[in-house]
């Protein structure tokens, strides 16, 4: 959690200047996460001979191994520092990592280059060696299928070392370094990353699912030939590698995973079918796409999550007439949204605002299980920060209800307003 210097350095740093098209290159890939660094230059910005890091937030709290002594004292340190420009934080959209070679005798010291044709400019503040991980197991049975894989053509050393990352980290709860290694890969597309993609992903055990989640967003996010080797996948034998193909497509949101979403419906396995189906429910079906009426057919399910996922596919799709059935479902079902197939998520994924008076009354109840995912679902929505805990404390409840009934109230004034507008017009 970022503390209050924290916003204070966040707000100095601003995003009007933020450091854009950065190129960093590191001996390693870090722990800390690109949101989470800010940095001073010595003596400027415009003439530097040096540059610090500083961490903030989580990274702040849990990374203070990667500081030098140097740049510890820098930022901590009681004796004069030199003087800096600073902080700047960085536009992580445009930032970009890439791992020095290994030196023969020294490690490289870390490089921070300002556009990618930019001098690099010494990180005097970081180490060079990566610090020990305290929360990494001394044997991490995730690398053993990396470790024997061979690899069906050359990839750069940051791929590589992209794999390993993303590998260990499935196995080490709470280790977020992964999101630095699938910016590494995302980054690094060629035909010949695609392909070891395709090839890890075909051939890892899934005893740890987050290797193919990453690989499989990564690939679907390669324009049209990424993505088509992505939804070839989907005929993979083993039943665990078609429903993480599944899943994927429902995350990129992309129309051109229907048709692949759809022959999921027929799989064999009723898991695979699930995922499909609850994927089709974010990225929106049309009766002009499924001509047989697979999805409508789910409309007749016995089974509650089925029913949801279907008549949200076809919301998304344009059919409004499902509108109504997902709001009465909130109004008149007595079960907890997460028992209708995380209804809460599919809520929030069409943005069906219309249900929030429903929710405020699920707030009242006096069942924790109802309550509960009715103030999830209406801080998602509402986007107001409302502090509602298990314990269902009295006062706590009275001030989120009324904080929701305001919102709504504000809402229907604001339709109300651009419906007489549109009608002017």
């Amino acid at each position: 959690m970022e503390s209050e210097q924290d916003r204070e350095e966040l707000e100095e740093a601003g995003s009007d200047d933020a450091l854009r098209d950065v190129l960093l290159e590191l001996p390693y890939v870090p722990d800390f996460l690109l949101d989470d660094i800010l940095f001073h230059f010595v003596p400027s910005r415009d003439k530097p001979r040096a540059v610090y890091h500083q961490l903030i937030g989580k990274s702040g709290s849990n990374w203070s191994s990667y500081y030098t002594k140097k740049g510890w004292n820098f930022l901590h340190g009681s004796g004069e520092a030199p003087a800096s420009d600073g902080p700047y934080r960085l536009d992580v959209d445009s930032a970009r990592i890439d791992l020095l070679p290994p030196g023969r005798f020294l490690a490289p010291r870390p490089l921070l280059h300002l556009g990618r044709d930019g001098p690099g400019i010494p990180i005097v503040s970081l180490e060079k060696r990566r610090p020990l991980n305290p929360w990494k197991p001394n044997y991490i049975r995730a690398v053993e299928f990396i470790k024997r894989f061979e690899w069906p053509c050359p990839v750069p050393r940051r791929v590589q070392a992209a794999f390993w990352e993303i590998e260990e980290c499935g196995e080490i709860a709470g280790s977020t370094s992964w999101r630095n290694a699938e910016a590494i890969l995302l980054n690094s597309d060629s035909c010949e990353v695609r392909e070891t993609l395709e090839a890890v992903f075909y051939n890892r055990p899934e005893d740890f699912p987050l290797g193919s989640e990453v690989y499989l967003r990564v690939l679907g996010r390669m324009g049209r030939a990424g993505f088509q080797q992505l939804t070839a996948l989907a005929n993979h034998p083993v039943t665990r590698k078609r429903r993480a193909v599944a899943r994927t497509l429902g995350e990129l949101r992309d129309e051109q995973g229907v048709p692949t979403l759809l022959l999921l419906l027929d799989d064999e396995d009723p898991d695979v079918r699930g995922a499909a189906l609850r994927s089709l429910a974010k990225v929106g079906v049309t009766d002009l796409q499924d001509p047989e009426g697979k999805v409508r057919a789910y409309l007749e399910s016995p089974e509650p999550p089925y029913r949801v996922w279907a008549s949200a596919a076809l919301l998304a799709g344009g059919d409004e007439s499902q509108r109504k059935y997902l709001i009465q479902l909130v109004k008149e079902e007595d079960r907890p949204l997460a028992d209708l197939g995380d209804l809460g998520d599919v809520l929030v994924d069409l943005d069906l605002e219309d249900v929030v008076p429903f929710l405020i009354h699920r707030l009242k109840d006096e069942r924790r299980e109802i309550s509960l995912d009715a103030a999830e679902t209406l801080q998602r929505l509402t986007g107001e920060d409302v502090e509602f805990s298990a314990e269902q404390d009295a006062e706590q409840r009275r001030v989120a209800i009324k904080t929701y009934t305001r919102w709504w109230e504000e809402r229907k004034r604001e339709r109300s307003a651009q419906r007489r507008g549109r009608r002017k017009k």
